[in-house]
């Protein structure tokens, strides 16, 4: 009986086994049709546009000056001879539009090259951990171009005979241009009952970044600087690696605490940021 019973068993679980691993193939091959058929909808979606989206290359050639210019390039499929094509944009919240007028390339397709400055700035991502959970939030140094939000926002219009016909509005995001050079900041806030341990992580974006060489923690009272106290540097495995790292431990909690960090780069250049 006991055997019988196993038997029934292991066929059960084979059974079992078959109808999980169909049931996975299934859905797999129903995930490739739905892919397949959103591919075929975005196509036929752009065959049928009177224009395609409009690409956009960032030009970084004065990138160490903090300048550069977008190139934007679109094709418009229907397109009369005395058409009039303009692109008009703007950057972060701005709701006022500039216009420019396109330049034809061929056969309907056009371009502008759009210049703007831009903060060389690192970015910045602050952490709260205690015993309970971990807080972080991604922060903005300053604003990064030109006082405006890091992204630009943008479309076009084709006027012929009275008509005008306009796209949907496109975004892009720009940040990464002024954390090219500085990189990214992860500084965390390790709470304690009377302690607080700071730990800070570099990470470099590419072999052209700079990279903070000191860090020191500033230590206020309300708006009073009370001490500094300079955070230890942590040796890399590797001369080439793209995070350095940090840390100061035993730091004492007191009232009215606020806590400013500032790093200095290897290029001389200071950066500040409260995080605490």
């Amino acid at each position: 009986m006991n055997f019988t019973l196993l038997s029934k068993v292991n066929d059960l679980e084979e059974q079992f086994g078959f109808v999980a691993g169909s049931q996975q193939d299934i859905t797999n091959r129903i995930d490739d049709q739905a892919s397949q058929v959103y591919s075929a909808l975005e196509e036929f979606k752009n065959e049928q546009s009177w224009m395609s989206p409009v690409s956009m290359e960032i030009d970084n050639k004065g990138f160490n000056k903090g300048e550069a210019s977008a190139n934007f390039k679109w094709q418009v499929k229907e397109l009369q001879n005395n058409s009039e094509v303009e692109f008009h944009y703007s950057f972060g919240e701005n709701q006022e539009f500039t216009s420019v007028s396109a330049e034809e390339l061929q056969n309907g397709l056009f371009q502008v090259n759009v210049p703007f400055e831009f903060k060389k700035e690192p970015q910045w991502q602050v952490g709260l951990i205690t015993s309970d959970s971990y807080h972080s939030q991604e922060v903005s140094e300053k604003e990064a171009i030109d006082g405006l939000q890091d992204t630009v926002n943008f479309y076009v219009t084709v006027s012929y005979d009275h008509m005008v016909k306009s796209s949907e509005i496109q975004q892009e995001s720009l940040g990464d241009l002024k954390s090219g050079l500085y990189g990214v900041i992860q500084t965390d806030v390790h709470v304690f009952n009377s302690k607080l341990d700071i730990t800070l992580i570099n990470y470099l974006m590419d072999g052209e970044s700079k990279y903070v060489e000191k860090a020191t923690l500033l230590k206020y009272k309300g708006n009073i600087l009370i001490g500094e106290e300079e955070l230890q540097r942590v040796k890399e495995n590797s001369p080439d690696s793209a995070e350095h790292f940090f840390h100061l431990n035993q730091v004492d909690k007191y009232e009215n605490i606020r806590l400013v960090m500032k790093v200095e780069y290897n290029n001389g250049e200071t950066f500040e940021k409260e995080i605490y």
